[in-house]
């Protein structure tokens, strides 16, 4: 049975791809209203980025915030669907909201912040995120990043040179 995961995985990815390509046009036809939650995973001075299976730009683990579920239930909910990762509500920390276009959609995100004492046991879900791998801020901000991502990193980065 475990020999026709890869296949599933990959069946998964490329729907996830192509369902990905039909909402970016139906976002620019409509301009949606979208809620999520996100979580910036710190090990000391490293940040935990993932790699998405739809999307190039380096993200975070998160996702939408389903109707009457509050944010930090949907970080949670997230973490533990994209990374296999349970931590309670109690250990993320608000550390505010932003509303952006991205996408030619309104996201109105909610950031959390976790840090870790030790390095976790992550296992990403293979189909939505396919990688996941601590960096620097600075390394992060080399690559393609997701726009709300890549200020919060400058404003890090910014804060800790001061």
């Amino acid at each position: 049975m475990r020999r026709f995961r890869p296949l599933a995985d990959h069946a998964a990815r490329a729907a996830l791809w192509t369902a990905y390509r039909l909402l970016r046009v139906w976002w620019w036809l409509r301009r949606p209203y979208h809620r999520g939650a996100v979580v910036a995973i710190w090990l000391g001075p490293q940040i935990l980025m993932v790699q998405h299976s739809y999307r190039r730009p380096l993200s975070w683990p998160g996702g939408g915030v389903r109707p009457g579920e509050r944010a930090v239930a949907a970080a949670v909910r997230e973490l533990r669907e994209e990374l296999a990762l349970d931590v309670p509500a109690a250990a993320l920390t608000f550390v505010g909201d932003l509303m952006e276009r991205y996408e030619a959609r309104y996201d109105h995100v909610h950031i959390f912040e976790l840090r870790l004492a030790r390095p976790p046991v992550l296992k990403p879900d293979g189909r939505e995120v396919i990688a996941a791998r601590f960096m620097t801020p600075q390394a992060a901000l080399a690559r393609p990043l997701v726009p709300f991502i890549a200020r919060y990193l400058e404003e890090r980065v910014r804060i800790t040179a001061g």
